[in-house]
């Protein structure tokens, strides 16, 4: 490594150099794995997001990223990394409690990422 990386970069040298080993584990009860990410889908995950990131907003923008504990919460960060967009991650709102309009239409473009 001959200069700085940033998250994005090292993460496309990682899905270069080691494709199938394991980025991430979720471990669900604190010790069982349940789910887990190579670096090649998180790659290739993040692109996809990126992509469909670069289409509805400009870089720079925000998107807010409502995620429940989980994986599925890392390939939407690392798409808006390579998007050049800002992510602001949240815990979606818990059923049963008041939210805003606002909220409630931000939690609808969950769906989107």
């Amino acid at each position: 490594m001959s200069k700085q990386e940033n998250l994005a970069e090292l993460l496309v040298r990682r899905a270069l150099i080691k494709p199938e080993s394991t980025a991430y584990i979720w471990r669900q009860d604190g010790e069982k794995e349940s789910d887990i990410l190579t670096y090649l889908e998180l790659d290739s995950y993040s692109r996809a997001i990126a992509s469909h990131l670069q289409s509805i907003c400009q870089p720079g923008e925000r998107a807010l990223l409502l995620y429940p504990p989980g994986l599925e919460f890392i390939p939407a960060f690392f798409g808006c990394l390579y998007a050049g967009v800002v992510a602001v991650p949240a815990y979606p709102p818990k059923r049963n409690q008041k939210t805003s309009r606002r909220c409630r239409r931000s939690h609808l473009l969950r769906g989107l990422l």
